[in-house]
């Protein structure tokens, strides 16, 4: 070991410690395991390169690379046309009109993804209720659920909130005294906008496209349910060949080929921007909020609100059939399917296991991510950008590279059909999330505190859990939110790593949508989007009486 090296040591021995849980944690059960794949690949019969050949000389199989990026670059565009406008009121705006407004993008970001899902498959089917509005407005009718265009739709309202909230983040933290500048100079509004405003904008555009696009290129549930084979995804194809045909080394190889796509638009991307989601505002003035705005921004608004909410509001009413059906609107009234829901033992187990992990998940989440935050404190510059791209890294691969990653060293080692596997595959997946408002709330702890602490005497345990922990208590509590909905709502790992013996909760309701005609996946629903609601609710009102 050279001497450099050594005295790094030396002089980082605790910010090392620290990031050692968190570091033997990823590269055990994240990177290790995406090595496997990459090996994999080209370990078929066909030699090294075997798999490949016959994955690109397949014209099926190029076509659904085409097809998936095609849909990934569709969905990146329209999410960012629809969520530019509506994150610039919310930089305009201030007091209970920002929070209505976060508070819906909260709210669609924190439901669950199969009620989502859901709601489109009943919107987008036959005789459902795009369906029935196009044939009460005189055309022959309107069937989108099997189609591309279905599941872009369905797409870009799950994914609008991993876009706006990057666009917000960069939009606060643009210093307005030099738009006020620009205007005061003759300057149009428009000419402002595009010469200051977007520019200055870049990094949240940049930040949510990459964002967005990434994990557009691995979603898995709602191309399975809403569209079709014909029209399948890579990220059904390797599903397909893992739990059909049963090709590990072909799965491993579009695997790879969906990482190389998106290491092709992050790593750019990273070079220039912060495309982790990590910053915070820059600016925290007042300046420009609260100005009255144009009425068109406002009707924009009012459609994405109407966009991000009524797809969820949709099941409510589905979970009151007298039948077994999912029309609209549902015929007769009755509360079977929620009685149904605690009454069977696959539905309530399901539950029990979702809860049981995503409490697990989320003390796990956190406590890795306080270490890590505490190491980002004690880091220098260059190594809290280190830090921080090999915790946030998972957060930028796409969900199904991990799935078959961690199914394969699960296979060896066990842990398929486990809590442990559970756990530990939905910790990889929440990491990042809980870490991004924990590491955010201990760089703003101010250090005189600790300071002051160490100078009376108290030793680095006492100060850590009375004076740090208070005082971060907040980020704590926001991480741990996080990574419980994350794991509570995670179901492409899940799909791998279960089975019929242990399913989650978003497993169980991906089956009954996939294969039976059960209105109790409505009462699910509803209570998951009843209790997602209270929670928001609950925080937007806490925050604005803090706010106060």
């Amino acid at each position: 070991m050279s001497s450099g090296s050594s005295s790094f040591i030396a002089r980082n021995k605790g910010m090392l410690m620290l990031m050692a849980p968190i570091v033997a944690f990823l590269a055990v059960f994240f990177a290790w395991p995406v090595v496997l794949v990459l090996a994999n690949s080209f370990g078929g019969d066909g030699g090294p390169i075997g798999e490949y050949v016959e994955f690109f000389t397949s014209s099926t199989y190029v076509r659904i690379v085409i097809r998936t990026i095609f849909v990934a670059l569709l969905v990146t565009g329209l999410c960012l046309l629809i969520g530019y406008p509506y994150a610039y009121l919310m930089v305009r705006t201030k007091g209970w009109t920002l929070a209505i407004l976060t508070g819906v993008v909260l709210l669609s970001f924190f439901t669950s993804v199969m009620v989502r899902s859901f709601a489109w498959i009943v919107m987008l089917q036959r005789n459902g209720i795009i369906d029935n509005i196009a044939q009460f407005l005189g055309f022959d009718g309107l069937v989108l659920r099997g189609t591309t265009t279905g599941v872009t739709i369905a797409m870009v309202q799950v994914m609008l909130p991993f876009m706006i909230f990057p666009l917000y983040s960069a939009m606060a933290g643009i210093d307005t005294r030099m738009e006020r500048a620009s205007v005061s100079l003759g300057a149009t509004k428009w000419t402002t906008f595009r010469d200051i405003w977007f520019p200055l904008s870049m990094p949240g555009v940049i930040g949510g496209s990459v964002i967005v696009f990434v994990t557009s290129l691995g979603f898995y549930v709602i191309p399975g349910l809403v569209g079709s084979p014909s029209n399948q995804l890579l990220s059904h194809l390797i599903y397909s060949l893992i739990n059909t045909v049963l090709n590990i080394p072909l799965a491993s190889a579009a695997s790879v080929v969906m990482l190389l796509m998106a290491l092709l638009v992050v790593l750019p991307a990273m070079m220039r921007f912060d495309v982790t989601g990590s910053s915070t505002s820059r600016f925290a003035g007042d300046e420009g909020r609260g100005e009255r705005q144009s009425p068109w921004l406002w009707i924009w608004a009012a459609v994405v609100i109407a966009l991000l909410l009524v797809p969820g509001l949709v099941v409510i009413p589905l979970s009151f059939p007298e039948n077994r059906s999912f029309a609209f609107p549902p015929e007769g009234f009755s509360l079977k399917w929620y009685a149904n829901f605690f009454e069977s033992r696959q539905w309530w187990g399901a539950f029990i296991t979702s809860l049981k992990v995503a409490v697990l998940v989320t003390l796990t989440s956190t406590i890795l991510s306080v270490f890590a935050g505490l190491a980002l404190r004690r880091a220098s510059t260059q190594v809290r950008t280190v830090i921080r791209a090999l915790v946030l890294t998972p957060r930028i691969v796409p969900g199904v590279i991990i799935a078959l990653a961690v199914y394969g060293l699960f296979l060896d080692w066990r842990l398929n059909i486990t809590t442990t596997g559970f756990v530990i595959a939905h910790t990889i997946m929440a990491l990042p999330f809980a870490f991004i408002p924990i590491a955010a709330t201990l760089e703003q702890f101010d250090t005189r505190f600790e300071q002051a602490a160490a100078s009376l005497g108290a030793s680095r345990i006492t100060t850590f859990i009375h004076i740090i922990l208070p005082l971060i208590s907040t980020g704590m509590m926001t991480g741990a939110l996080f990574a419980f909905v994350i794991s509570f709502d995670e179901v492409v790992v899940s799909l791998f790593v279960g089975g019929v013996g242990m399913r989650t909760l978003p497993v169980q309701m991906f089956r009954s949508v996939a294969n039976d005609i059960d209105p109790t996946i409505a009462a699910a629903s509803t209570m998951l989007l009843l209790l997602t609601a209270l929670i928001v609710i609950a925080s937007t009102v806490l925050t604005q009486r803090r706010a106060r």
